[in-house]
């Protein structure tokens, strides 16, 4: 729980400026802060940038996060490691050392998927973990289906799906469109160049 409190902290930061809200998390990343009972799940953050502005527009975003991120990251005690961040034309990648405890920790900014299947939704989450932690994400059911393709993607075992189907977080009458969003994000990621994905076997089969 410590490393989701850090990671909360860095969301702290975002929510001071108010631009990030136009990332919102995806998968895992998303699922550890909205899913009270799973807990951590990734040292990463995920976001895709959601909009629909043009390009013009969002490289000023861009611009600006990069300015301002290693000041925000700063108040919360870490420091990026400009070595290891890497920016390229889809994915805005930083490695940030948390000065507590040398650990690291990842944050992906996406700048491809910038259009989404369903609308993303505002969370306020409260508990005795967060004070009033406030998380723009995907919606729940596309996050499920980005989880989805994390797991296809071998970035995660099955043990979160598992716990989902077995406690109805994800309802029987929702999998034939989940199964559609599972399929559309195979359709646009690298999945569809190295093998056929046949998401009716093993534990996806009741999807």
């Amino acid at each position: 729980m410590d490393k989701l409190k850090r990671l909360g902290d860095i969301l702290y930061a975002f929510d001071t400026y108010d631009v990030f809200e136009f990332y919102k998390l995806t998968g895992a990343s998303a699922l550890q802060f909205l899913i009270f009972e799973i807990g951590f799940l990734s040292d990463t953050l995920n976001f895709d940038l959601d909009t629909d502005l043009e390009i013009s527009k969002v490289n000023e975003i861009r611009s600006l996060v990069n300015q301002v991120l290693p000041t925000l990251l700063q108040k919360k005690n870490f420091t990026i490691d400009l070595k290891q961040s890497k920016l390229t034309g889809r994915m805005d990648t930083y490695v940030i050392i948390d000065n507590q405890n040398k650990m690291n920790y990842k944050l992906n900014f996406n700048y491809v998927n910038r259009v989404h299947i369903l609308n993303p939704e505002y969370f306020a989450r409260k508990d005795n973990s967060f004070e009033d932690l406030h998380i723009y994400a995907l919606s729940n059911l596309e996050n499920y289906a980005r989880h989805i393709i994390e797991i296809l993607e071998h970035t995660y075992d099955y043990k979160t799906l598992d716990f989902l189907l077995s406690n109805n977080k994800i309802r029987p009458q929702q999998y034939p469109f989940l199964r559609k969003i599972v399929a559309f994000y195979i359709s646009i990621s690298d999945l569809r160049h190295h093998f056929s994905v046949d998401i009716l076997n093993h534990k996806l089969q009741d999807i």
